[in-house]
Formats: structure tokens, C-alpha cells, sequence
């Protein structure tokens, strides 16, 4: 998959959690922290044309995949939910190797 669809399900998975998920006052601000970033970082993604070829491309193609795969983990689980921010920074750091969005 490229990536572009893999952040988008990322996001859905994300609004999927915030949408069936009590959690904290806390981690319902930093779900959403994350969900606006990764929104900019798509807007971003879907203007700019990438080497697929590029192991950046390919780091950030796979810690998406990692964070939507915790994304819906935690949706079973709840102490996956905290990880979940984790593996979102990861994804956003690996994306932003690949356009540059300065995060």
C-alpha cells in the first residue's frame, strides 16, 4: 500500500477510537493532537509526489502500518491505548522524513 491510503486509516482508525473509547481527559487531548497532525500531514502527502523506491518512503510506509495496527489493537485492548501515541509519533516522525512537514 502506499502511503497516502495507509494514513488514511490511520486517521479513521484514530476517529474510530475517539469515537467508541472512554479514556482520559489526558489521552483524549493527545489522541487528538495527533489526529490534527496527521490531518495536516495528509493534506501535505496528498500535494506532494514521492520516490516510492526511497528507504524513507518505505520506514514511513511501515511505522503506519505499525500505528494503525495498534490503532486497532487498542480498540480490544485497553492498555494498548497508551502505545497507540507512541506508534503515532513514530509514524509521524518516519511520514515527516519523507515531506518535510518540520514537525
Amino acid at each position: 500500500m502506499n502511503l497516502r491510503s495507509r494514513l488514511v486509516e490511520l486517521i479513521n482508525a484514530l476517529d474510530e477510537l475517539l469515537c467508541n473509547v472512554a479514556m482520559t481527559g489526558e489521552l483524549r487531548e493527545q489522541y487528538l493532537r495527533q489526529r490534527a497532525l496527521l490531518s495536516a500531514m495528509l493534506d501535505e502527502v496528498l500535494r506532494q509526489e514521492f520516490d516510492k523506491h526511497t528507504g524513507t518512503y518505505k520506514v514511513a510506509v511501515e511505522q503506519t502500518n505499525k500505528a494503525v495496527k495498534s490503532a486497532k489493537r487498542a480498540l480490544r485492548e485497553t492498555e494498548e491505548r497508551e502505545a497507540v501515541i507512541q506508534e503515532i509519533t513514530k509514524a509521524a516522525n518516519a511520514i515527516d522524513a519523507v515531506i518535510k512537514f518540520a514537525v
